[in-house]
């Protein structure tokens, strides 16, 4: 097999010379590839224009001198072996040569030392090459370290045991605790300043794990602890490190690690525990409320019943009055629980902030007495949102309430309304989980005494109360949560004990105009001959409304289940006008049942029952809902409405 040729720059005036070299090479088992040159131009152009394994130069010609041709070489910057053949080159112009870096120079009339020098140097070379080529790959290796790194966020550190100093850091470090690299005091110093840094709370266990570490008690480090930033604020962070260097008895002398600013992480699994939790127990309530409304229904109505039996004025007609005043109380716990839940029946609609305030404005004076200044700040232009009005007037009352109590020697309630426009930054700092946008803000303060965290991580979870036994449900606030939250909008709090409390809601703005209210429609005639079907599971509620319907003139059939239902209705002799139907129940969904009706006989009206709200159970506007729990006349109202409706 033929070996690679030799490719050599000669750098000689001598034809002759170049060809004695070059035979001098062959003879050595190179396959010589040559080009000679003997000028600078000529010279410049061959190494432009072609790569070399050798450069041999004379060290003087009569137009070009070695050593120029060597500057020229060295501005190149290239890695091949230049060696020096000269007929006439002194101990002084050897000297001259090596310094300047010239590989190694030989004699003309000593060709025999070439073939060794020309090996040398080309391992030599290879060598180089191999070491630039693996320093090459490790500048990558650390250049995609690095790059790994800047994209965990990770701050990377070394410190050095003995001496009790910072080795190294980058700028991801500093940048944790809110400073500029030149601003972390000097690596001397640094050790002491961190365990400052460090939350009090957490400073000895972090030093603990960290002598356990370095003593060899434990083969890892990792600690979670709180460090100080620049801001004044807390950071949650994760240090991590390995020993880069230990001793004969295992102690460690030098360690890196990295430490993981995790403030946002945390901060996003508080709030979707924080939202789960919400979510769970608003699932409760609202299942809990639907329950107790079937009962309330029973409850009030043949408790009514009783009452138009029993003689005015007697004992047991108080009794039952006490009885019907107990079941109202419990309806409108229900009703706050369905708020908290989102499943709070109402009207939502768009309405004027302002103009809410003002009409109530009255009512909060008379609430809080002559001890409490009262005052309101209402923002001009300000736009308009889409909420139940009767809703927003509890949240108003019941935080006015609340600011009164935390207020027992008097102080000042405000309540200030105005426009804002909301960006994600603002919103993910505050762990808000509604959009940016333009939402009108309501701001209601307080000079009362405060709270601390504790009692503001719990403040509307349903039934938490810092009330006295019978001064409070726990369910105020809660509705407010609910109330906001069922708007689309947020509730956030302020508070520092001592120093009042600021509940400030957001919610979204709309470009519609508020309606003028339109009389209703209902039917002033209440009552009706038509043939009605009520579908209900539970008994005591189907006995109720068949009961009902019966007193109102109507002709009523009922069934317990779908399948009962469907059975009745074809056998019944006379045509359906309407059939009521519970939406939840054990054998199918009120929807289905009334779709396979309605294919049955056209034009058959729908009048849904249920304990949970249209939104809750995905009802159309158009559908008439029956919310329990319900009186005489929503039912009469309910079921002639639907009757008269024009199709």
């Amino acid at each position: 097999m033929m070996p690679d040729p030799l490719r050599v720059l000669f750098v000689e005036d001598s034809a002759v010379d170049a060809e004695l070299i070059a035979a001098e090479l062959q003879r050595g088992g190179y396959r010589v590839d040559y080009e000679r040159v003997d000028s600078e131009e000529g010279f410049l152009k061959a190494l432009d224009t072609a790569e070399w394994d050798l450069i041999i130069s004379d060290f003087s010609m009569p137009h070009f001198d070695g050593i120029r041709a060597f500057d020229l070489f060295n501005a190149k910057r290239l890695d091949v072996p230049f060696i020096f053949v000269s007929g006439a080159m002194g101990e002084e112009r050897a000297v001259r040569a090596m310094k300047a870096g010239a590989r190694d120079y030989i004699l003309k009339g000593q060709l025999g030392r070439l073939n060794a020098a020309v090996q040398r140097e080309l391992a030599e070379a290879v060598s180089r090459r191999k070491r630039r080529e693996a320093e090459a790959a490790k500048r990558r290796e650390q250049s995609r370290l690095a790059v790994a790194l800047q994209a965990t966020g990770a701050g990377v550190f070394e410190y050095r045991v003995p001496a009790d100093t910072l080795g190294y850091c980058n700028d991801r470090f500093a940048e944790i605790f809110g400073l500029q690299p030149d601003e972390l005091p000097s690596f001397e110093r640094f050790p002491a300043w961190f365990l400052e840094q460090i939350h009090p709370d957490d400073r000895e266990r972090a030093a603990q794990c960290q002598r356990d570490f370095i003593s060899g008690a434990n083969a890892d480090f990792a600690v979670e602890c709180r460090v100080r930033h620049k801001d004044g604020g807390w950071r949650d962070v994760t240090c991590l490190a390995d020993a880069a260097e230990r001793d004969k008895s295992g102690k460690v002398v030098d360690l890196v690690g990295v430490m993981l600013d995790r403030t946002e992480e945390k901060r996003l699994e508080e709030q979707f525990r924080q939202s789960q939790k919400m979510e769970a127990i608003g699932q409760l309530a609202g299942g809990i409320a639907h329950d107790f409304n079937n009962l309330l229904t029973v409850i009030s109505s043949f408790g009514e019943f009783v009452l138009e039996s029993l003689e005015p004025g007697s004992e047991v007609r108080g009794d039952m009055e006490e009885v019907l005043n107990a079941a109202r109380r419990a309806e409108n716990l229900t009703g706050q629980l369905l708020a908290y839940s989102r499943r709070r029946p109402g009207a939502p609609a768009v309405i004027n902030v302002n103009a809410q305030v003002a009409e109530v404005d009255k009512m909060l004076r008379r609430l809080l007495g002559d001890s409490v200044e009262f005052r309101t700040d209402l923002a001009q232009d300000l736009w308009n949102t889409y909420i139940d009005a009767g809703g927003l007037e509890q949240i108003l009352v019941n935080l006015a309430v609340n600011a009164r109590d935390a207020m027992p020697d008097g102080g000042r309630l405000a309540i200030e309304t105005a426009n804002a426009t909301v960006g994600r930054e603002y919103l993910d700092s505050k762990s808000a989980d509604i959009p940016p946008g333009q939402y009108v803000t309501i701001s209601v303060t307080d000079t009362g005494n405060g709270m601390d965290e504790h009692t503001r991580q719990r403040l509307f979870e349903p039934f938490f109360t810092t009330k006295g036994p019978g001064k409070g449900t726990g369910l105020g606030l809660a509705t407010c949560y609910g109330i906001v939250k069922q708007a689309g909008g947020v509730i956030w709090v302020y508070s520092e004990q001592g120093h009042g409390t600021t509940f400030r809601i957001f919610l979204p703005a709309v470009l519609e105009e508020p309606q003028p209210e339109i009389e209703s429609t209902h039917s002033e005639k209440l009552r009706g001959d038509e043939t009605l079907l009520v579908v209900e599971d539970d008994e005591a509620i189907r006995r109720l409304v068949v009961r009902l319907l019966k007193m109102l003139g109507y002709d009523v059939l009922e069934a317990m289940n779908s399948a009962d239902a469907l059975e009745i209705a074809g056998a019944s002799k006379r045509p359906l006008d309407a059939v009521l139907t519970d939406v939840v129940m054990p054998d199918g969904q009120g929807p289905e049942l009334a779709q396979q009706l309605a294919e049955r006989y056209p034009g058959i009206k729908i009048i849904y029952m249920s304990g949970y709200t249209r939104g809750a159970i995905e009802l159309d506007e158009t559908i008439v809902l029956l919310q329990k729990p319900f009186s005489r006349q929503d039912l009469a109202r309910k079921v002639r409405d639907a009757l008269d409706r024009e199709e």
